[in-house]
């Protein structure tokens, strides 16, 4: 018989090949360097997040029925904090809706992922989170990013390459202390 293993708020388990990474949690959320993470462990695999410590998950090659088992297996997980999707162009707004269930999200790399306005209905629901990158997202319109007016937490917003939104409509998004990258 098969040993069962229990999910809590420091530990997750994926049967897939994601990189978790770890940061003291106090360094959350004003301190957001790329090099402040280090590696934890590779999957797949059981991980246990330490005392302390919040993490990262990041994955690449996936599609939108991967992305909700994954989301299903780490949102058991409060100490993971930031979801790295950067790159996985068959991850639509479908499989973001999957993401509904990760509310402890500070934050969201969607770089390069095929959304539209659509999918950003549901990103207006993380109300934690501190950092979006929708960058290279080239679908999205300002009817769209209108939609993430509600995330009063949000600090940082790359909108790179995000080629069908003005200026105007980037505009209306704007709030103090949001950083908003868009060469």
């Amino acid at each position: 018989m098969a040993e069962r293993v229990e999910i809590s708020p420091d530990h997750f388990s994926s049967r897939f090949p994601v990189v978790v990474y770890i940061r003291p949690a106090e360094d959350l959320p004003e301190a957001w360097r790329e090099e402040a993470w280090r590696e934890l462990d590779r999957g797949p695999g059981y991980f246990s997040i330490p005392a302390g410590q919040v993490a990262s998950v990041r994955i690449h090659g996936i599609d939108d029925d991967v992305l909700r088992v994954i989301s299903a297996e780490i949102a058991p997980c409060s100490r993971v904090v930031e979801l790295g999707l950067a790159e996985n162009r068959r991850v639509t707004d479908a499989g973001v809706a999957s993401l509904a269930g990760l509310a402890q999200l500070i934050s969201l790399n969607l770089s390069s992922c095929s959304l539209t306005n659509a999918g950003m209905e549901t990103l207006a629901g993380f109300r934690q989170l501190v950092r979006l990158n929708l960058s290279y997202c080239n679908r999205i319109t300002d009817p769209g990013l209108r939609q993430l007016k509600s995330l009063n937490r949000l600090c940082f917003l790359d909108l790179q390459g995000c080629v069908k939104l003005t200026n105007g409509g980037v505009a209306h998004l704007r709030h103090r202390g949001l950083q908003i990258h868009r060469p």
